[in-house]
């Protein structure tokens, strides 16, 4: 396409949110199947946006000094967008794989930057849609000398063409990180999700490639034939990844100074996090490749997550590239209220408590001791034991999910009960990002809680029965009414607060038999609907009993056969289509086809769980790891009593017993004491001994090689199954997450 056709702008963005200088913006409206960009066109332009990429004017809008730029498909203006900038550069890298390709991608960005300008794609910017986008910030100053680093990723079948087409022949060497099942159910086969890999690098010259998949191997030497093949051996994940890294600047023909330092590299698994932390702090933490773009990126993440009642606090370290000003004037532009240099000054006034408190504080720098100190400092909460939440895995299993249901449904994510003991604000912020359509919790307190901490769509109350109707009203929560006598209590006090239109969810009983209107009670509720004008329906719903028991689905037709036939007279009756939504997490995976409802609710399924015995889960990832640490090792002899009543004894002549700081008040069951549960220490299964106590419990690390003081003990996570936990106690997962306590520190993790 024409320069004259492009985008004027410095920054372009199809996330409305994300916007930081508005006139210097070009906004992409997106269409999907879950949202139109075009409708966020009139607040951007009151916001300052003038340049728009659309493929239609909406009516109504007023913008006379706005440039539209008119198209008939914007993803695909936005890809020949790309290729028109990449024209004049060549050389660069496309860093590809399963695992860790961020990861891959920042390390080769330490470790080449010293020799030459690098480029790299920002954040995970890595589909048909994110890498133009990542072209246009790349290619920004037009220094066709850079070096560019781009990641690219797919989910499913069709997406490698568009990649491989947009970044053409300006990058010649792939390197492909170590591959796995991941996005394999989007595809007929393994192999078929590996041949789209392939299509994505299939441009290249040299491919660099973890060696950890026979089939990708002999793939690769079948489909590229002419290309430089350079495998790199299985072993650890920190060795692949920087024995990648070596190859890459072999390639390049870095100076044996690079060589010599890449494995010094920190390989960093977390990008960013947040902890709960001293001083009533809440602290962000981002310690990635630390430059002015990143810091852009991480600011971006802090105030997505932030409270706006509370000061937002930059502490600065060490920047890789870029200085203080630059990283003060862009946080004060962000909303940054307090920018300020780490020190040794700081740090003691943060272990005074007069440094920071009652803030949102962001740590940003290199990794150095300083920089780390303050950070402990900060996140001390006086307890060794955390809660911790992947909040990446937690988006990529509401992808996963929204991916079943038919195109435009609407997701309800479940938030109830601190988000099944994660944290609703943290999980709230993350569905509100990846656009759910709603948030559900189970009382009104819940509701108000994500409203303090600046949540602002819409929030569903499933049990609003409450003396706090006003306060209902006044925090814009949408209550569900499951009987005519509380929608004729609601609908009275609404009248009285002044609302129009309120929005409420009727519930229907179709089978669960706990709650809900009846079919005699359809027609008394459709009048007194259209009696007033105070509330209005805002959805219509139920609640599936045996969704998830496979020996029932006779019942479940039934309880659908019903919920159609309810649904169907309440709309008639008010002679509007309100949403529908029955289906669950279980039912979106069992009874997904078929059904044309409008909205369905995800729950145990967005925390990585399945939600029925018999299904592997092989798609979904786990969200919460609870970790402690051992804080005492002792060797006893055979026979030796442990802990409370002496009810367990050490069975080796040798036995090795660590003590560690959780206990039944954090939420260890008793009934996993004396030899019941095992926790893993440095990858071993090691039992419990003696009795769950209120804060302590013991654990033999006998079989523990090199064990000491200090080493993480996972009590559930990647390495122990919740449901592990749920069989033994003969529960289900759902209670072994909700009984994690309060006072367990919760750090919110985002790769």
């Amino acid at each position: 396409m024409k320069e004259s056709e492009f985008p004027s702008k410095r920054y372009l963005t199809s996330d409305s949110r994300s916007i930081v200088d508005p006139a210097e913006t070009t906004f992409a409206a997106i269409r999907t199947s879950v949202g139109d960009g075009h409708r966020f066109i009139a607040p951007l332009y009151e916001s300052g946006v003038r340049e728009f990429l659309v493929e239609y004017i909406p009516e109504g809008i007023e913008a006379p000094d706005a440039k539209f730029i008119v198209v008939e498909n914007v993803p695909e203006t936005l890809g020949r967008i790309a290729r028109a900038r990449l024209q004049n550069y060549s050389g660069g890298i496309i860093v590809t794989g399963s695992r860790g390709k961020t990861t891959m991608k920042e390390l080769l960005y330490c470790a080449l930057g010293s020799i030459r300008k690098v480029r790299r794609s920002p954040g995970s910017w890595n589909s048909s849609i994110g890498i133009p986008l990542a072209v246009w910030d790349m290619t920004s100053d037009g220094d066709s000398s850079s070096l560019l680093i781009t990641e690219a990723g797919i989910d499913g079948p069709g997406q490698a063409d568009a990649i491989r087409e947009m970044l053409d022949t300006s990058h010649d060497t792939a390197v492909v990180t170590p591959l796995d099942s991941e996005h394999d159910e989007a595809f007929d086969s393994h192999e078929e999700k590996l041949l789209e890999k392939i299509s994505i690098i299939s441009n290249c010259s040299t491919v660099i490639y973890a060696d950890t998949d026979p089939a990708f191997a002999k793939l690769l030497k079948e489909r590229m034939p002419e290309a430089r093949l350079i495998p790199v051996v299985q072993g650890s994940f920190p060795s692949i990844f920087h024995a990648l890294a070596h190859a890459v600047a072999l390639n390049v023909q870095a100076p044996q100074s690079v060589l010599d330092t890449i494995s010094e590299i920190p390989l960093l698994n977390k990008l960013r996090s947040i902890a709960e932390g001293s001083f009533n702090n809440t602290v962000y933490r981002d310690f990635f490749t630390p430059d002015i773009r990143s810091l852009r990126n991480a600011l971006d993440f802090m105030r997505r997550h932030t409270t706006p009642a509370r000061e937002k606090v930059l502490l600065l370290g060490e920047l890789l590239e870029g200085t203080f000003d630059d990283a003060r004037d862009l946080a004060l532009k962000m909303g940054i209220d307090r920018v300020e240099r780490v020190s040794d000054a700081l740090l003691a006034g943060i272990h005074q408590g007069s440094a920071v408190n009652h803030s949102q504080v962001m740590l940003f720098g290199m990794d150095t001791p300083l920089l780390s100190s303050t950070a402990d400092a900060l996140e001390s909460a006086g307890h060794d034991t955390t809660l911790q939440v992947d909040l990446d895995a937690v988006e990529h299993n509401f992808n996963h999910y929204r991916k079943l249901v038919p195109p435009g449904t609407g997701i309800i994510a479940m938030v109830k009960a601190s988000a099944y003991g994660m944290g609703a604000v943290e999980i709230g912020k993350t569905m509100q990002t990846a656009g759910a359509a709603s948030l559900a919790v189970a009382v009104i307190e819940e509701g108000i809680a994500l409203r303090e901490a600046g949540i602002t769509m819409p929030v569903m109350v499933l049990n609003p029965v409450t003396n706090r109707y006003p306060a209902l009203f006044a925090h814009r929560l949408e209550p569900a009414v499951f009987s005519p006598d509380e929608l004729r209590r609601l609908i009275a006090e609404a009248e009285a607060f002044g609302t129009e239109n309120y929005p409420v969810h009727i519930k229907l009983d179709t089978g669960m038999h706990r709650v809900g209107l009846i079919p005699t009670q359809i027609a008394e509720v459709v009048e007194m609907l259209k009696s007033t004008k105070a509330v209005k329906a805002a959805s219509i719903f139920s609640h599936l009993a045996t969704a998830d028991c496979l020996d029932k689905d006779d019942y479940t037709r039934g309880q659908l056969d019903n919920f159609n036939a309810m649904a169907t007279a309440l709309r008639e009756g008010l002679g509007e289509r309100v949403p529908r939504h029955i289906l669950n997490t279980a039912g979106m995976m069992r009874f997904p086809g078929g059904t044309d409802y409008e909205m369905a609710r995800l729950g145990i399924g967005l925390y990585g769980l399945p939600p029925y015995p018999g299904h592997d889960g092989d798609a979904l990832k786990p969200v919460g790891a609870f970790r402690s640490h051992i804080i005492s090792l002792k060797h006893w002899p055979e026979g030796t009593p442990i802990g409370y009543g002496c009810k367990g004894h050490t069975v080796g002549k040798d036995s090795i017993i660590a003590t560690v700081p959780v206990g039944y008040a954090d939420g260890i069951d008793r009934r996993l004491g004396n030899g019941a549960a095992k926790f893993v220490v440095r990858g071993v299964e090691c039992p419990t001994i003696g009795v769950i106590c209120m804060d302590l419990c013991m654990v033999d690390v006998t079989a523990v090689p090199e064990v000491s003081v200090g080493d993480t003990v996972e009590i559930f996570g990647p390495s122990m199954p919740v449901s592990v936990l749920a069989d033994t106690l003969g529960t289900i997962t759902y209670e072994i997450l909700t009984s994690v306590a309060p006072r367990v520190k919760r750090v919110y993790i985002k790769h």
